[in-house]
Order: C-alpha cells, then sequence, then structure tokens
C-alpha cells in the first residue's frame, strides 16, 4: 500500500480518537451540572417544606396569642361586673363574656386542628433531610469521579496530540492539505473505505477501475461524490455518515 496512504489512514484513526477523547470530555461539565440541578431541586423542596413549617408554627403560636388575649378580654370584663346598677348593664357584660368564650372556642379548635397538621408536617423533615445528605454524597462522589474521568482523558489527549503533529507532518503537503478540506467539510471523516464497491462514506457507487485501483493500493483515490480518500479493506468498517 501506497505511503502516503497508510500515512492519511493513520492520521484518520488518530483524529477519530481525539474526537471521541473531546466529545466525551465536553460532556462532563454537563453531566456534572445535570447532577447538581437534581440536588438543587430537592434542595429546594427541603426549603419549602422547612419554611411551610415554620409558617405553621408561627400560626399557632398567633392563635396562643389570640386566645391569650381574648382570656385577658374576659378577666377585664368581668372586673366590671361589681360596678354594674343594673340588671340590662349586668346581661350585657355577661353576653360580651359568653361571646368571647365563643370566639376562644373556634380559636381553639383551629389550634387542634393545626397542631394535627404540625405534627404531620414535622415528621416529613426528617426523612426529606435525610434524602438530600444521601442524594448530596452520592452526587460529591459522581463528581469526583467525572473530574477524575476528565483528567484522565486529557492526560490521553496530551499524549496523542503529539503523534498526531508526527504523523501529519509525514504525510505531502497536497494530501494533509486534501485530507484538512475534507475533514472540516464532512464532519470529521475524510479518510473511508470501500465495500462491496461502496463509498463507506456517502455510500455511492465506486466505479469499477476506480476499485481495481483502490485495492492494488499504489496511488491515492478519492470518492468523486465526497472526495474522501479511499482505501481497501476485505471485512466491512464501520459505516460513516456523511
Amino acid at each position: 500500500m501506497n505511503l502516503q496512504l497508510q500515512t492519511l489512514i493513520e492520521l484518520q484513526k488518530i483524529d477519530s480518537e481525539i474526537a471521541e477523547l473531546e466529545r466525551g470530555k465536553a460532556a462532563i461539565p454537563r453531566q456534572i451540572e445535570s447532577g447538581r440541578a437534581g440536588i438543587e431541586e430537592k434542595q429546594i423542596r427541603l426549603k419549602e417544606a422547612e419554611d411551610n413549617l415554620l409558617a405553621l408554627q408561627k400560626k399557632r403560636k398567633d392563635l396562643e396569642m389570640d386566645v391569650a388575649t381574648e382570656n385577658d378580654h374576659i378577666a377585664k370584663t368581668k372586673t366590671k361586673l361589681p360596678a354594674v346598677k343594673t340588671n340590662k348593664e349586668y346581661s350585657a357584660i355577661l353576653s360580651e363574656v359568653d361571646a368571647v368564650k365563643e370566639k376562644i372556642l373556634v380559636l381553639e379548635d383551629q389550634e387542634l386542628e393545626l397542631m394535627e397538621i404540625l405534627e404531620k408536617k414535622e415528621g416529613e423533615i426528617p426523612p426529606l433531610k435525610a434524602h438530600c445528605k444521601e442524594e448530596e454524597e452520592k452526587f460529591n462522589a459522581y463528581k469526583l469521579k467525572k473530574e477524575t474521568e476528565a483528567e484522565r482523558t486529557e492526560k490521553e489527549l496530551e499524549v496523542i496530540r503529539p503523534r498526531r503533529s508526527q504523523v501529519a507532518n509525514s504525510l505531502e503537503t497536497k494530501w494533509l492539505e486534501h485530507y484538512a478540506k475534507v475533514f472540516n467539510a464532512r464532519e470529521g471523516v475524510a479518510v473511508v473505505a470501500i465495500h462491496e464497491n461502496i463509498c463507506q462514506g456517502c455510500l455511492q457507487q465506486i466505479l469499477p477501475q476506480q476499485v481495481i485501483d483502490v485495492k492494488v493500493g499504489e496511488t491515492i483515490s478519492y470518492c468523486e461524490q465526497c472526495l474522501r480518500i479511499l482505501y481497501w479493506k476485505e471485512d466491512r468498517e464501520s459505516a460513516v455518515p456523511k
């Protein structure tokens, strides 16, 4: 096989490997942020539950204060009884006291209902906190794993990039330029195999004489349709999209 063609095949292999590593590395920040968003959502739900509980506790205190205020009202109203001079005034004071007592009963019923709700809500907080903590620990472990993966990938790239430069520099300028042009135009795939007389880049039929030339491998040939450089491989290579 033509040495330049062998070099082009090797360059494509290296570039495909680099592209795969870079895609994996580029996805890591998004993966971490996705995990972080899930944690933040759980933290928001916990905060909402805690705020709701605080609001209910405040409401209960307000009810307790309202009951205390109304009891004070009764006490102050009763102090007026010794000074009354008529049955009408006496009845009016007793009616006022009875009305306040009715109001207190309503407030106490509200307080009892609220206490039941509070008991339920207070029981919901500890499991939510435990779940949040567990998920945070899982996320921190996941984040560390992904950061380690990114570092490992970068080290692999630091090894492969110089090798890529070395291979590219061994190519003749015209073929390196052709490779670069097609590589940029065809989503990073500039060299493909022929299988069953079909270009595995654009899936177009290759003319019989060109297939023979590619099989012989003494010269470099490219697909007239997609301009990808062609080589012959007996077993089918993975098809590459246009």
